[in-house]
């Protein structure tokens, strides 16, 4: 029998919300509520009684935000008293269909009197603008109903009830909500009981809109707006939801959530958890795979496994622990059957206090290595401030393109992601916070990354940073401008964890400054050949070592004087010493390539004239067209593997080629649109002189950047200067956002890019945004001019061979794998050159000195390897 491919169904439904034959009813519940028993279909009851004590409350639910819950005594707390806590019910909805509704819940606080501060109670029908569960989560309101400590029954409005009305007095209440459709409507009744059933008092609400009763059904600790995360306690004066005063806030928890009726659908499939997501890469013939788990308590298993199907049976990879901070579990094997597809599963224990065990599966398929498949599809994704979580529009269309590899190359989401902004302190909250909003990334891509492999690069905001200069690993001294991280080593180090440890073993496994560690590394799938780097890591922040910018910041440059020369001083980095000589070498490695690509966090220009509310800059810092000389050595390394880069970052869909002492003498860069822009910037060369050529006010054509690098722009899409904000989907939309694939088409060595506004369906022509798609031979990633040719080669004793091009020096000029046994070199000065020509994978290899290169070479050189 094949395995689910999420939380076991059966065991689910048994465990947490079946309300099995045998179950005990509620005692104190009166008879009309009889039916919340064993024979209601699809009915919920909470189990946290048999959970451990721990922070994340189980797979049933969404806590907002995760770190300000958890599960002790056998109840569900909320242990910051902050307005606009809450826990969404994942597993089951209301429907849209006529029906009727049964809940209730056990609330107290502490183990004292439940006077006091603050409301609690349940949001009913909570529905987002995109009216799917997961966006409601993030983004939905419901009708609020519960109750204040100082005894107000309310549905809607808690300022709207008197304090008084029932007696709060005692530990604990219960709240027992029905809704019961009437006419077009519904009528709502709230009561309240104490520990015996005895009802204290009630409310109704009639003719409540039917369309206010569909969607998810939430626990709610003080209602109103909800302040950032990490807030201190006693925030009286917060606002409510409809912009009542708030009768204060407090510490509540939660036990015997029960939910029955025939409005109520069960969706077993929506559980979240344990086992959340995965992430893998192939390359070389070792796999690495990485399970997000969630923060799971002391006396929980702490380990999971890998398995593999053979034939009808299931076998075990390896089993390793779960990393404490990151909560992430990696698996590492070697000499992999990289010919085949392997359908896999992660599996989880998960432990309960009465004893029992039962087993969680992830499940998907490590797909087989396709170095037969001509073209390989690469996902370029990027920049999500998840304001159209969880883009599942966007997501469904990046699946019908049927890409082969993803790489997300930064911002997974932004600090503002899932609300309650960010929480920096203490260190363990810190963690959690972090990994909520990780988590919302990878609710969005789960389904694409469980089925192929990914890379994940974390940008500036992914280390809640507005802009990063990592000063190779180094704390923040000063400014952010001035360089280094903010949050702690301890914590940039489980970013890098849970977004990376599932790469290839980095090229340098040394951390750098504070122990910071390193992911940048080579990564080889489908005959293509990936350099990942970390461009925000390494380098150097500006303020306090280039000229003052004529603004408050010190990475915007105002001054319209501006020289760029005087900012190109010694001692900057960009990509720093270790990872240009890994570039060093990967561009001479081709084993198992055909083609090259560079992917990083942003390309290596300085593009956008125009930022966020129409501010024209003179220069920006935060970009890789600075320093100069940094950026140029590391292009002229890239260009002599003919490598394609792709990066994120911009929020400004371009593809683009570089210069480096001329126009398109080095690769050519796409920066893919982002997944909801947020920040946006504009390209508008008519708008500053630094970025004008001569004659040129078009968007596309030759251009230099602000810091005097030229600039060959081939395509671009400017978003809205005013986008319509009526509806999420066309505010993003028209923004640019979007999504990107890049094909390499390795018979023919040809890169195609494509690129798609956020809304368009990408199987229908004439879809993709204007000037798209750019198609881009090997070759035109070193269009330097030459100056002379060597003899044409005639290959023979190697398929697709490679040469190796070298100076008089021993230097290399360049390498390329060739798609036939014929070609002619060409080179940037006459004079004597070493060709080297090898088949790498069979170690095969025939090199040549002295060969001669001139202009108008005719000469043929047979080679046989």
């Amino acid at each position: 029998m094949k395995s689910p491919r999420k939380l076991n169904r059966r065991n689910f439904i048994a465990h947490s919300s079946s309300l099995a034959a045998g179950a005990v009813a509620l005692t104190t519940l009166k008879p009309a509520w009889s039916s919340l028993a064993a024979d209601a279909p699809g009915a919920f009851r909470s189990q946290w009684q048999r959970n451990f004590d721990r922070v994340w409350l189980g797979p049933e639910y969404w806590a907002n935000p995760l770190q300000d819950w958890r599960v002790a005594n056998g109840r569900a707390e909320c242990v910051n008293a902050a307005p606009g806590r809450n826990v969404h019910l994942l597993t089951h909805q209301l429907a849209v269909a006529p029906g009727n509704l049964r809940m209730s819940v056990r609330l107290g606080r502490g183990d004292g009197a439940l006077k006091g501060k603050g409301s609690a109670g349940f949001s009913v029908g909570v529905s987002g603008p995109l009216k799917e569960y997961r966006n409601s989560v993030l983004y939905g309101r419901g009708l609020d109903a519960g109750v204040t400590g100082d005894g107000r029954l309310f549905l809607g409005d808690p300022a709207a009830a008197k304090p008084g009305t029932i007696d709060v007095s005692g530990k604990e209440i219960e709240l027992r909500l029905t809704a019961e459709p009437v006419g077009t409507g519904y009528r709502v009744n709230l009561s309240a009981h104490d520990a015996v059933g005895k009802q204290l008092g009630q409310v109704t609400r009639d003719n409540v809109p039917a369309a206010q009763l569909a969607g998810n059904l939430a626990l709610a600790a003080n209602f109103g707006a909800p302040q950032g995360a990490g807030g201190g306690k006693g925030k009286a004066k917060a606002k409510a939801a409809d912009g009542a005063a708030n009768p204060g806030v407090g510490e509540f928890w939660f036990t015997d959530w029960r939910v029955e009726g025939t409005k109520l659908q069960a969706h077993a499939d929506h559980a979240f958890g344990p086992i959340l997501f995965t992430q893998y890469t192939l390359s070389g013939g070792v796999l690495k795979l990485t399970a997000q788990m969630p923060p799971i308590g002391t006396q929980e298993s702490q380990t999971a496994r890998l398995e593999v199907r053979k034939g009808k049976s299931w076998s075990k990879v390896a089993e390793e622990k779960i990393h404490p901070d990151a909560r992430t579990v990696t698996f590492r094997a070697e000499k992999w059957d990289d010919k085949a597809d392997h359908e896999y599963r992660v599996v989880y224990a998960q432990k309960f206090k009465d004893g029992q065990s039962e087993d969680a599966y992830w499940t998907g398929t490590i797909r087989r290595d396709p170095v037969d498949q001509p073209v390989l599809t690469v996902g370029d994704v990027s920049c999500n401030i998840h304001s159209a979580f969880p883009n599942h529009l966007l997501v469904a269309n990046m699946a019908k393109l049927k890409p082969d590899f993803l790489a997300f190359t930064g911002d997974q989401f932004y600090e503002s992601t899932a609300g309650y902004g960010v929480q920096r302190a203490p260190l363990d909250k810190a963690m959690i916070d972090y990994l909520r909003k990780w988590y919302v990334h990878g609710w969005t891509w789960r389904e694409l990354m469980r089925d192929r492999p990914s890379i994940s690069i974390p940008d500036d905001h992914d280390v809640y940073q507005g802009n990063l200069w990592g000063e190779a690993g180094d704390g923040r001294k000063t400014t952010q401008e001035a360089g280094g991280y903010d949050m702690p080593v301890e914590w940039v180090n489980v970013v890098h964890r849970t977004q990376t440890s599932h790469h290839p073993d980095p090229y340098d496994a040394r951390p750098c400054k504070r122990g910071t560690t390193n992911y940048y590394g080579p990564l080889t799938y489908g005959r293509v050949s990936f350099a990942v780097i970390a461009d925000r890591q390494y380098k150097s922040g500006p303020e306090g070592k280039v000229p003052p910018t004529g603004s408050p910041r010190g990475d915007h440059v105002k001054d319209p004087n501006f020289d760029p020369k005087t900012a190109d001083l010694p001692g900057l980095e960009l990509l720093g010493p270790g990872q240009m000589k890994f570039l060093n070498e990967w561009v001479a490695d081709w084993r198992g390539a055909d083609m090259k690509a560079v992917v990083s966090q942003t390309i290596f220009t300085a593009m956008a004239t125009t930022h966020g509310g129409q501010e024209v800059l003179v220069a920006d810092y935060d970009t890789n067209g600075w320093p100069q000389s940094r950026r140029n050595e590391a292009l002229r390394v890239i260009r002599k593997a003919f490598a394609v880069h792709l990066a994120g970052d911009q929020h400004l869909p371009a593809v683009v080629h570089y210069g480096v002492d001329e126009h398109r003498d080095a690769g050519v860069a796409f920066a893919g649109p982002a997944v909801n822009v947020g920040y946006v910037r504009f390209w508008e060369p008519e708008r500053t002189n630094r970025n004008r050529k001569t004659g040129n006010t078009k968007l596309t054509g030759d251009f230099h950047d602000h810091f005097g690098n030229p600039l060959t722009v081939l395509a671009v899409k400017n978003g809205a200067v005013k986008p319509d904000n009526s509806d999420v989907l066309k505010f993003v939309q028209e923004k640019a956002s979007g999504l990107g694939v890049v094909r390499f088409d390795k018979p023919n060595r040809r890169v195609t890019i494509e690129c798609w506004p956020y809304l368009a369906d990408p199987t229908h022509p004439g879809t993709q945004f204007p000037g798209w798609p750019v198609v881009v031979n090997t070759l035109d990633n070193y269009a330097r001019k030459p100056a002379a040719h060597l003899p044409t080669l005639k290959i023979s004793g190697a398929k697709n061979p490679v040469v190796h091009i070298f100076d008089n020096k021993g230097e290399l000029v360049y390498a390329l794998r060739l798609a036939s046994g014929s070609f002619q070199p060409h080179v940037f000065a006459a004079g004597r050159y070493t060709v080297r020509v090898s088949e790498p994978d069979t170690g095969k290899a025939k090199e040549i000195k002295s060969v001669e290169a001139s202009a108008g070479n005719k000469a043929i050189l047979e080679v046989r390897v």
